[in-house]
C-alpha cells in the first residue's frame, strides 16, 4: 500500500513533469541547487510502484550515504508496503559490496578496508611509521599513487577499456619512458602484455636496469617505476592473502563479474542522483545492470545532476559525463526551474555567476519561488589586510551571527584542511563552540574504529579486520600492522582472539574434538520456522540425531512437526516451501508438547548445529512463550559447524548447506528439500569432515599457543577486553526497556569509557558524544529492533559507512557554527555561509591556473560554496600576503567573483 504525496508539499510544474515521466528509455534531469530533488525522487518511487514496477526491480543510486539516508527517511515517511525492503537505496560502492557477497563472487570472510588500512599495509612493507606518513602530505600522496597503480594494473590485466581506467594519471610520463626503455633493451614492443610481465617480475628487472643499455638517468627513472610496481604488487598480494578488498576493488570486481557473465539480476527502473560525480567505471556498472526492458518501453533510467556542481575530478569523475548523457537521452531532458530555497536576490547572484562564469544558458537557470515574504538575503564582502587577520575576522563574523540568532546555522567554507584548522583556532580563541568537518574524520579515529570493531566481532566472530583493529585499539599491539600479522597467524591455525576470551586453556576447535571424543553423545539438530525472527516466529519442525564418537547412534533420530497459528511462507526464495507439503502428511503436535519432547530428548547432551545460534535462540524464545518453566542447556555448550567451517575453510564463498549440495562438497549431494531432517543428515556429514580437519590442526594450534609472545598477547587481551566481550555476548538477545539508549550505542559507550580509562591520546570527546547521539537518534530505532542482535543486523553496515559530514543537519548537534571544506559541504545547506579567502591564487589555484580543466573545476567549486546559503553569503578575502622575504605583496579578489561583485556590499 502507498499513500499520496505529503499534503504539505505540492510540486511545481517542472517537478511534476519529472514525476509524471512515462516509462521507456533514458531520461536526464538537470537540477540546480535548491530545486527539491529529494521529494521528486521519493514521489517517483511511489508512482512507479503504483504502475506495477516491483520494488525489487527498482534501484535508487546516490553519490553519498547521507543522501541515501535522507531518501530512505522520506520513503519511510510517505510510502508503506511489506515489500518495501526489497527497494535498494544507497551509493554504488555499497551496491557493489552487496552484489559481490550475495552472488558469492568474493570469499564470505572478505573484509572491506578503508584508505587508512591501505596506507597501513604499505607502511608495513616500507618499514615506515604510519603516523609519520599521515603527517607528510607528499608521502601520503606517493602511497595513494602506489595503491592506484595496483588498481590500474588490475584493469590492464583484465583488459578494461581505456576510458574506464580509474586513475590513469598514476602512470606518469616518467613511468612510461622507463617502461619503454626496458622494452627497447629487451627488443620487444611496449604493450599491455609487456607491462604485465614487468609488473610480475620486478625483482628481475631491478637487476636488469643496471646493464649497459641504461644510462644513469634512465636507471633512476626505471628504479622509481619498478619500486612503485613492486609495492603495488605486494599490496595486491597482501590483500588477496588476507581476503581484503578496498573501495576501488568493489567497483573493479563487480565490473569483472558483469562483463564475464552477466546472468545476474537486472533492474528495469533506475534513478541515479548526482550523476555528474560518478566516474566512468560506475556509469559502466549501471549500464551493465540495466534491464533490456528500458529500451522496450517497459522500464526507464533517470539521471539527475548539475554540471555546475561537478567538483570531484580527483575521484575520477569526468566533466563530460552530462554531455554524453545528453546524447543518450535525446529529447528526454528536463530542467527543474524553481528554486525553493533561496531569496530572489541571492538566487539572482548565483544565477549571474552561473551564466557569466560557468557559461550556463540563462534560459536554463531557475527562478525563485514566488513569495509574499520580504527578501531577507544579504551579500557582503569582508576585506582583511592579511590572511592571519582574515582567520580572526571570519570567526568574529560567525560569532556575531550566532549571537544575533541562535536558531540559525553558519558555515565557514574553506578550500583546505589547513585553513579549516586555522579558522578553528580563531573560533576557539573567541570561546565559540563549532563543528568542524575537514581533515581526519572522527569516524576514522582509532577510538571510533575500535568501538565499531567491537560491534563487528559481535556480529561476525571471524572478522579479520575487526579483530585486528581491536587488538591495536585496545593496546595489545603497538601498531596496526603487528595486529594484522598476529591475526593472520591465528587464522592460519583456525584460532580466534575469542578463544582467549571464552577459554582459559583450550580453543573452540579443541573443544569440538573433545566433545566428539567424549563418551557422552551430542545432539545434532535443526529447525524449520515460520520466519527469521528468533523473537516472534514459531518453530514448525525440529529434527535431531545423536552422535557418539563421530557416529550416529542407531535409533536416535528425532522428528516432530508443530502446530502454529502463524502464516507459513509459500515460497523459499524461488522454490515452493517444501514444509507445506510435508505437513500435509505429518502429525502436528502442540507447541508445549513438542518442545517438551525435544528438551527431554536432549537431556544433558551438548547441542550441535549449522548456524546453531539461530536455532538455539528461536528454541529459547519458543520455550519462553509456550513452555516457560523449561530451559535448554547453557548456550556456551553449543557447537556451531558454521563457525568451524569459517575457521577451517575461509576460502569458501558461501557456507550454506544448499551451496555445499550444489557444489557436492563434504560428501553432500544436491537436494532441493529444505527440511530439518535433511539438514541434520548433511550437518552430520559436514561434522565428520570437520572432525578430521580439526585433529590435523590442533598440533599447530598448541605450538602457537605455547609461544611466550602468544601468551603475553592473550593475557593482555583478557585483561583489557574479556569482561566487555563476554558481557556483550550475554546481552545480544536481551530486550532493553523502552526509553533506554539503544543497545548498540551502549556497547560503543562501554568501549569508549574503557579506552578513556586506558589513557593516551583520544579524539575530541564532544565529537564522540555526537557520534553516539547521532546513532541513537538518527540511525537506530529501538522500537523496531529492541535487542543488540537485531540492531547489529539492521544497522551495522550503515554505521560502518558513516562520515563526519553525516552529522551536519542532525538535531543532535548543539553547535550552530560549522567549519567545512567545500567538498564536504556539498549537499549541505546553511542559513549563512562565509566563503573563506576568495582571492586570485586560490580561485583559480596559482599552481594550476594554466590548466583549463582545473580552472573550470575551481570555478565550479566557488559556485558550490556560494550556493550552500539559504539567506546570507559573505565572501572573505585578504588584500595582502607576506612574501618569502617578509615583504607585503598585494592580493586581489578572485577574477571569478568580479562578474557578480556588484551584488555584494562591503562589510564595515
Amino acid at each position: 500500500m502507498t499513500q499520496s504525496m505529503s499534503p504539505a508539499w505540492q510540486p511545481d510544474a517542472s517537478q511534476l513533469r519529472v514525476i509524471e515521466t512515462p516509462l521507456g528509455g533514458y531520461h536526464l534531469v538537470l537540477a540546480p541547487p535548491g530545486c527539491g530533488k529529494t521529494q521528486i525522487l521519493t514521489e517517483r518511487i511511489r508512482r512507479a510502484h503504483d504502475q506495477g514496477i516491483a520494488y525489487g526491480d527498482m534501484l535508487c543510486l546516490t553519490f553519498t550515504n547521507r543522501a541515501a539516508r535522507g531518501m530512505r527517511e522520506r520513503i519511510a515517511q510517505y510510502i508503506e508496503g511489506a515489500d518495501l525492503g526489497q527497494l535498494y537505496v544507497g551509493n554504488i560502492h555499497r551496491f557493489c559490496s552487496r552484489f559481490l557477497f550475495e552472488h558469492h563472487l568474493v570469499e564470505a570472510e572478505t573484509s572491506v578496508i578503508d584508505d587508512d588500512d591501505a596506507l597501513s599495509i604499505l607502511a608495513r612493507y616500507q618499514n615506515e611509521e604510519e603516523s609519520a606518513i599521515k603527517q607528510r602530505h607528499n608521502r601520503r600522496r606517493e602511497y595513494a599513487e602506489i595503491i592506484q597503480f595496483a588498481h590500474f594494473m588490475h584493469q590492464i590485466i583484465h583488459h578494461h577499456p581505456r576510458g574506464l581506467r580509474l586513475h590513469p594519471d598514476c602512470v606518469s610520463a616518467d613511468d612510461v619512458r622507463a617502461l619503454k626503455a626496458i622494452c627497447r633493451a629487451e627488443r620487444r614492443e611496449f604493450t599491455p602484455d609487456a607491462m604485465i610481465h614487468i609488473y610480475d617480475h620486478t625483482d628481475d628487472y631491478r637487476d636488469f636496469i643496471h646493464g649497459d643499455a641504461f644510462d644513469v638517468g634512465t636507471q633512476a627513472l626505471a628504479a622509481n617505476t619498478l619500486r612503485k610496481m613492486r609495492y603495488a604488487h605486494a599490496y595486491t598480494a597482501y590483500c588477496r592473502q588476507n581476503k581484503l578488498i578496498d573501495f576501488e576493488d568493489l567497483l573493479l570486481l563487480t565490473y569483472d563479474a558483469l562483463t564475464v557473465d552477466n546472468d545476474y539480476p537486472h533492474y528495469r527502473w533506475i534513478q541515479v542522483d548526482e550523476v555528474q560525480d560518478l566516474n566512468a567505471m560506475q556509469m559502466a556498472i549501471i549500464d551493465l545492470i540495466t534491464d533490456t526492458a528500458v529500451t522496450r518501453g517497459e522500464g526507464m533510467v533517470m539521471y539527475l545532476g548539475d554540471a555546475q556542481q561537478a567538483i570531484f575530478s580527483f575521484m575520477g569523475a569526468k566533466s563530460d559525463t552530462l554531455a554524453l548523457l545528453r546524447q543518450r537521452c535525446g529529447d528526454h531532458i528536463y530542467h527543474l526551474n524553481i528554486n525553493h530555497r533561496s531569496p530572489a536576490s541571492l538566487l539572482a547572484m548565483t544565477n549571474h555567476y552561473a551564466a557569466e562564469v560557468l557559461g550556463v544558458d540563462r534560459a536554463l537557470l531557475p527562478t525563485a519561488q514566488p513569495s509574499d515574504a520580504a527578501d531577507c538575503a544579504e551579500m557582503r564582502l569582508i576585506e582583511s589586510p592579511l590572511i592571519d587577520s582574515e582567520y580572526h575576522d571570519v570567526a568574529a563574523l560567525a560569532r556575531k551571527l550566532a549571537l544575533a540568532d541562535n536558531r540559525e546555522t553558519t558555515a565557514i567554507v574553506v578550500n583546505s584542511n589547513y585553513d579549516a584548522d586555522k579558522v578553528g583556532e580563531a573560533l576557539h580563541a573567541l570561546d565559540m563552540p563549532f563543528f568542524q568537518v575537514s581533515g581526519t574524520d572522527i569516524f576514522a579515529s582509532v577510538q571510533v574504529k575500535t568501538m565499531l570493531a567491537h560491534l563487528n566481532v559481535l556480529a561476525s566472530e571471524t572478522n579479520f579486520m575487526a579483530w585486528a583493529r581491536l587488538l591495536y585499539g585496545l593496546g595489545v599491539f603497538a601498531a596496526p600492522a603487528s595486529a594484522r600479522e598476529f591475526m593472520r597467524k591465528m587464522l592460519n591455525r583456525a584460532l580466534l582472539p575469542s578463544d582467549f576470551l571464552l577459554y582459559d586453556s583450550t580453543t573452540y576447535v579443541q573443544d569440538f574434538v573433545a566433545a566428539v571424543d567424549a563418551d557422552a553423545p551430542v545432539v545434532v539438530f535443526d529447525t524449520e520456522t515460520t520466519g527469521l525472527s528468533v523473537f516472534d516466529d514459531d518453530i514448525l519442525q525440529i529434527a535431531a540425531v545423536k552422535m557418539q564418537h563421530g557416529r550416529m547412534v542407531e535409533g536416535s533420530s528425532f522428528v516432530v512437526h508443530i502446530q502454529t497459528e502463524r502464516p507459513i511462507p509459500e515460497m523459499l526464495g524461488d522454490i515452493p516451501n517444501p514444509i507445506i507439503e510435508e505437513r500435509r502428511h505429518a502429525t502436528l503436535v502442540g507447541h508445549a508438547e513438542a518442545l517438551r519432547q525435544f528438551v527431554d530428548y536432549i537431556g544433558d547432551c551438548r547441542l550441535v548445529g549449522h548456524n546453531v545460534e539461530y536455532d538455539y535462540q528461536i528454541l529459547v524464545h519458543n520455550l519462553s512463550r509456550y513452555l516457560p518453566d523449561v530451559a535448554l542447556p547453557a548456550h556456551d555448550r553449543c557447537i556451531d559447524t558454521l563457525k568451524l567451517l569459517r575457521l577451517l575453510h575461509p576460502e569458501l564463498v558461501s557456507y550454506r548447506l544448499d551451496f555445499f549440495r550444489r557444489q557436492h562438497l563434504f560428501g553432500l549431494s544436491e537436494d532441493n528439500a529444505h527440511l530439518a531432517d535433511v539438514d541434520v543428515e548433511d550437518t552430520c556429514r559436514v561434522m565428520a569432515h570437520l572432525y578430521r580437519r580439526c585433529r590435523e590442526v590442533i598440533p599447530e594450534q598448541q605450538e602457537f599457543l605455547d609461544r611466550a609472545a602468544t601468551r603475553r598477547a592473550a593475557d593482555m587481551l583478557r585483561r583489557n577486553y574479556r569482561d566487555l566481550y563476554v558481557r556483550a555476548r550475554e546481552q545480544l538477545y536481551d530486550h532493553a526497556p523502552a526509553g533506554d539508549s539503544p543497545a548498540m550505542v551502549g556497547q560503543m559507550r562501554a568501549v569508549y569509557d574503557y579506552l578513556r580509562q586506558m589513557g593516551g591520546d583520544h579524539a575530541q570527546p564532544h565529537k564522540i558524544d555526537y557520534v553516539l547521539s547521532y546513532i541513537a537518534h538518527d540511525i537506530v530505532d529501538s522500537s523496531l529492533a529492541p535487542s543488540l542482535a537485531e540492531q547489529l543486523q539492521r544497522h551495522l553496515m550503515e554505521t560502518n559507512t558513516l562520515k563526519e559530514s553525516d552529522l551536519c543537519g542532525s538535531d543532535v548537534l548543539d553547535e550552530r557554527i560549522f567549519v567545512s571544506t567545500i567538498h564536504k559541504a556539498k549537499g549541505l545547506e546553511f542559513d549563512n555561509v562565509i566563503v573563506f579567502d576568495v582571492v586570485d591564487g586560490r580561485y583559480p589555484n596559482y599552481f594550476t591556473r594554466d590548466d583549463e580543466a582545473q580552472c573550470a573545476e575551481d570555478r565550479r567549486k566557488l559556485y558550490v560554496a556560494l550556493t550552500r546559503a539559504r539567506r546570507r553569503v559573505y565572501v572573505a578575502w585578504s588584500s595582502g600576503r607576506i612574501a618569502y622575504r617578509g615583504d607585503r605583496v598585494v592580493q586581489y579578489l578572485s577574477p571569478f567573483l568580479l562578474p557578480v561583485v556588484r551584488y555584494f556590499d562591503s562589510l564595515s
